[in-house]
């Protein structure tokens, strides 16, 4: 049996491109990676989406940019505990993440973004940071 999560609607889906375009705008030029993961009863699914952003726009997979959008859409429910993290690629790793509420995505400051990310789930404990990483603040996500 797999994970067991709601359908989007149609709204959800052209909400979740609209929110993929307003956080790779906040991205910038780089590489980056996008995770999402939304929690349904039986587990927890995973979409990642690695792009490469310039002047000239967005170099990355079309097959998994829809699967990603298409989990984007399940999380845009509010039907699901849901995060997305934003990783920045270059000499220093930037982190930053969201969580969704009630469909919206929520920005975590530097330090919720760290204990998300740098705490043991089961034990509660401190997991240090992966080397030459930082956290950030992320940007306000407005639709």
């Amino acid at each position: 049996m797999g994970i067991l999560l709601r359908v989007p609607s149609d709204r959800n889906r052209d909400r979740a491109f609209d929110i993929f375009d307003k956080v790779t705008e906040e991205a910038g030029e780089g590489t980056h990676s996008l995770t999402l993961g939304v929690t349904g009863m039986g587990g927890t699914a995973v979409e990642l989406f690695p792009f490469v952003q310039d002047d000239e726009g967005i170099a990355g997979s079309l097959t998994q940019l829809q699967e990603f959008c298409e989990l984007l859409a399940v999380a845009i429910t509010g039907a699901h505990p849901s995060g997305l993290v934003m990783r920045t690629i270059g000499d220093t790793h930037t982190v930053r993440g969201w969580v969704f509420q009630d469909g919206d995505p929520i920005p975590l400051n530097r330090a919720q973004a760290f204990n998300a990310y740098c705490t043991d789930p089961a034990t509660g404990d401190i997991i240090p940071p992966d080397p030459d990483t930082e956290y950030a603040d992320a940007p306000v996500i407005h639709i």
